[in-house]
């Protein structure tokens, strides 16, 4: 199959590309920043703004998928600027599917979303199945669930099937500071190293998440646009829900030195939603997908990626 990714430079983009080379596609790639494990001719600097290179360039490689993964996700700099980040992440994302249903009718059109669309839906306190009705909560989040819904009508326009996912918290090798499990990891890797004192700073631990490996996130990304999954929303999630207590406690025991956990004032935000958990069942009715990765394990390889960084 013929792959084109958009934002495949960052964290996810290097194991989803792994993946989908070890299944024999043939994938080029646009956006910023070239893609670790990608040859370098295969991947073009494009701003997915600007139409006419998107359109010229989707037109020349006819994919028979696309996965759209570029986006600005950090969440404080879309406060800092909410136009910048519907631009990008709205207008973006609909720069490219015109540019994928003029040229490639049939296709299928992978939309990365995110869990955060679901926002205050989440008090319910039970697993979010993809019928909730979404309440965003920031810029993020909002731009995200536009351009869901841009996506699905678009692709009916266009004759394209659009599979769109709201993907829950997911951690691994390669991802930014910033997210909880690489901040925890990070530090206890410098404290090993003897670059920090044995303190680790920690904000509010009884909020629970759902936690899924990279590797994993990225299979069901796979599956998704190599099977015969309906068009639609899908969560990416475990299922299951995990504290971030717990987060902290199996980092401790993989440490190689005793840390002090220490809760931190200006790490102290208080959730709204203290229970944030998805439904995988629809994902797992349209495709042969599990988790594979145990979340202990996941942890251990993390960690090991900032200790061989220290």
């Amino acid at each position: 199959m013929k792959i084109l990714l958009t934002g495949a430079g960052g964290f996810v983009g290097g194991h989803l590309i792994e993946l989908l080379l070890a299944h024999g596609h043939e994938l080029r790639s646009m956006g910023y920043g070239a893609p670790k494990g990608l040859a370098p001719e295969k991947h073009r600097e494009t701003d997915i703004l600007d139409k006419p290179a998107v359109k010229a360039l989707v037109a020349e490689f006819k994919p028979d998928a696309l996965i759209h993964l570029a986006a600005i996700s950090n969440v404080p700099i879309c406060w800092q600027d909410p136009g910048k980040a519907i631009s990008v992440n709205v207008c973006g994302m609909v720069s490219v599917l015109e540019a994928f249903g003029a040229a490639c009718r049939g296709g299928t059109f992978l939309s990365i979303g995110s869990s955060d669309a679901y926002g205050l839906a989440a008090k319910v306190g039970r697993p979010l199945t993809e019928e909730d009705v979404c309440q965003p909560q920031n810029p993020y989040a909002i731009s995200k669930l536009c351009a869901e819904q841009l996506a699905l009508q678009l692709g009916k326009r266009y004759g394209v099937k659009v599979i769109h996912t709201r993907s829950f918290n997911h951690f691994g090798p390669g991802q930014a500071l910033g997210f909880v499990v690489s901040d925890f990891a990070s530090q206890v890797a410098e404290i090993e190293a003897g670059k920090k004192a044995p303190v680790l700073s920690v904000g509010d631990l009884s909020a629970a998440r759902d936690f899924t490996y990279v590797t994993d996130v990225v299979a069901a990304y796979a599956a998704l646009i190599e099977g015969e999954a309906p068009g639609g929303v899908y969560n990416i999630c475990s299922g299951k829900a995990i504290d971030v207590q717990s987060v902290l406690d199996e980092l401790l025991k993989l440490s190689k030195v005793q840390v002090e956990a220490r809760k931190d004032p200006a790490r102290l935000r208080p959730s709204e939603v203290p229970f944030f958990v998805g439904d995988n069942t629809k994902l797992k009715q349209a495709v042969a997908w599990s988790p594979q990765v145990p979340f202990v394990e996941g942890l251990y390889k993390t960690l090991e990626y900032w200790r061989n960084r220290n």
